[in-house]
């Protein structure tokens, strides 16, 4: 199954493409981009109005686990972070234990994996 993403404002600072455009993904990969042909059975998406571009990093997040996951976990965090299009977050070492040492990173790792 293919997706065409029709009309969408294309900022890729890679190509310095910033204009209207579509883009076909087929098989989970991006197989066009600009003026792109529908394929048989592919699902239209009309995004004009919206943007898409490289996933977003952001350098100062507070997941607060371990210690305070009362207020922002692993989970809770990087999912907010993937709806709002980040697609790579660096944590701030205000935890409680502080994440300074590798053995409380490693056993933090298979949540940050999910």
């Amino acid at each position: 199954m293919s997706i065409l993403v029709r009309g969408a404002r294309i900022i890729d600072p890679g190509s310095g493409r910033d204009g209207e455009g579509d883009i076909l993904v087929t098989g989970g990969r991006v197989a066009g981009v600009g003026e792109v042909a529908p394929q048989g059975d592919a699902e239209v998406i009309n995004a004009r109005g919206l943007v898409a571009c490289p996933g977003l990093v952001d350098l100062h997040v507070h997941f607060r686990e371990p210690g305070q996951e009362h207020k922002e976990t692993i989970a809770t965090g990087a999912a907010a972070a993937a709806a709002g299009g980040f697609t790579t977050v660096v944590c701030e070492t205000n935890t409680t234990p502080v994440l300074d040492r590798a053995e409380l990173l490693e056993r933090l790792a298979p949540e940050a994996a999910k």
